[in-house]
């Protein structure tokens, strides 16, 4: 690769001379589309036809490349409907792209199909689904010209709409796009191709490591695997017997720039304390008169994701949603092991037959909470098996921080790679 050094100026900004802008009415076809909801779609592998909802393309397929032998979560239609006449079956190379969205950054997400082999696969509700025409373009390389920055800049520009922003077919049919020539778009589909194999290898990892802890957990936290040394019965308990149990408050703060942290289910969801809203400390004085967050307490989510936890292992100034349950400490039980006895399939069995189903999104009462049982061992015990399981929980978060590197590696390079900051070699 090398730096550019010479380039042009165009209606979507500066590239390299060479590059061409076209419209993506003069590069692509566009194919029918199809307007199914979410409840005329499931995952059984026994149905035929694959679907692409804009949803998805949103929230599930982190990548611009949809690879079919290597993604499982792609819904398929109901068997029991009849698709008209006209439907397009999308083929390999094939670009769908979301025609709406919640957010800016969001606008003319794009993803481009791969591997379909004998499957049969149809553009959902609220989407525009493409294919080359003229061969302007090289399999691999097709969603990425949708990331192109510059590109995304005009996106955002013809994008209409309030709570939701939306692109007409009209405005995006006359959309002007930038493409290298075709040999160095081949070259760049190739050179990120190798970092998304490397990033599918290290989430695959991330699972693998992630299954052998759920097994490891099932057989630790029931007792079917003891360590030597430990023997006897262990006690059953209410969680409510051993520590008290709050919620946070009740009333959404005034949030401020600087102040003291407020936690809510992202926070703890996401396991990202570094990212949170600030209340002042006349708001946090009043709001911890009635429960004050220390180091060795538990958030546990129950509202929506209900029954993650995280264990407060540091010096701890903030406040809490209601959202969140604040699990005390307590001279019974070690937070370490109480933190990996939540995420057991027996305690999250206990809280969904207590949680409210009816609700969206769900959640379980306060109360309901300090009546699910727990099996305790002795506190040696509970050392051991909390040891033993954050060893392995340790592992998973190098394993995911080494992800992170990865995904923003490729985003940086994506970027010089597709301006022509820098180019490749042909």
């Amino acid at each position: 690769m090398q730096i550019m050094a010479k380039h042009k100026k165009s209606k979507l900004g500066h590239m390299p001379k060479g590059w061409t802008t076209q419209s993506i009415n003069d590069v692509f076809d566009f194919l029918t589309t199809t307007s199914y909801s979410r409840n005329q779609l499931n995952y059984e592998e026994d149905n035929k036809v694959f679907y692409i909802h804009y949803g998805d393309i949103h929230a599930t397929y982190n990548e611009p490349i949809l690879d079919f032998k290597s993604i499982d979560e792609i819904p398929r239609l109901n068997n029991d409907i009849v698709l008209p006449k006209n439907i397009q079956y999308l083929k390999n190379g094939d670009v769908v792209i979301a025609d709406a969205s919640e957010d800016y950054e969001g606008i003319g997400t794009a993803i481009e199909l791969v591997n379909l082999e004998d499957n049969k696969a149809i553009s959902g509700l609220h989407t525009f689904a493409l294919r080359d025409k003229k061969g302007l373009t090289a399999i691999g390389f097709r969603a990425y010209i949708f990331k192109n920055p510059n590109v995304k800049k005009q996106l955002k520009v013809i994008a209409t709409g309030s709570k939701v922003y939306g692109i007409s077919k009209t405005n995006i049919q006359k959309f002007n796009i930038v493409l290298p020539p075709l040999p160095e778009q081949q070259k760049i589909a190739k050179i990120l191709a190798t970092w998304d194999k490397a990033i599918a290898k290290q989430e695959a990892l991330i699972s693998q490591k992630q299954k052998l802890k759920k097994g490891l957990m099932q057989q630790l936290l029931t007792g079917k695997k003891r360590f030597k040394g430990f023997d006897g019965e262990w006690d059953k308990f209410k969680l409510g017997e051993l520590t008290e149990i709050y919620d946070g408050t009740h009333s959404t703060p005034k949030y401020v720039a600087r102040g003291i942290p407020f936690y809510s289910v992202e926070n703890v969801s996401n396991d990202d304390f570094q990212k949170t809203k600030y209340i002042s400390e006349s708001v946090f004085e009043k709001e911890n008169e009635r429960v004050v967050l220390e180091k060795g307490d538990i958030l546990m989510t129950r509202i929506g994701d209900i029954g993650t936890p995280k264990l407060l292992n540091w010096d701890v100034r903030a406040s809490f949603y209601v959202s969140l349950s604040l699990i005390k400490k307590s001279k019974r039980i070690k937070p370490e092991f109480l933190e990996q006895f939540i995420q057991s399939t027996f305690f999250q069995k206990e809280l969904f037959k207590r949680t409210i189903h009816v609700a969206f999104p769900k959640k379980i009462n306060l109360g309901e909470i300090g009546h699910c049982h727990i099996h305790l061992p002795s506190q040696e015990e509970q050392n051991k098996i909390a040891s033993v399981l954050s060893s392995a929980d340790q592992e998973i978060t190098l394993l995911k921080e080494h992800l992170k590197n990865l995904e923003k590696q490729k985003q940086g390079l994506m970027q010089k790679l597709l301006t022509g900051e820098i180019r490749v070699k042909v």
